[in-house]
């Protein structure tokens, strides 16, 4: 495999699963932004995708709230 740090989104979304509307979702409610997770290249049309921040972002991210029984319904 190779060990790329930035692809085309065509490729990220096809590798990852996750659409193209998810990523410009993110750019417009400001959880990614341009020129960090997502780069726009000069003479390019496609935008591409940093897969090293991306990472650090995935490891920042909020963690999804553990399952915790609600003990009071028990009684």
């Amino acid at each position: 495999m190779i060990n790329l740090e930035c692809v085309p989104i065509s490729m990220y979304c096809r590798e990852t699963g996750e659409g193209k509307d998810v990523v410009e979702k993110r750019l417009r409610n400001g959880i990614w932004q341009e020129g960090n997770q997502v780069l726009k290249i000069a003479g390019v049309k496609e935008k591409w995708i940093d897969l090293v921040v991306v990472a650090e972002w995935a490891r920042q991210a909020k963690k999804v709230k553990e399952y915790e029984p609600n003990w009071a319904a028990l009684d």
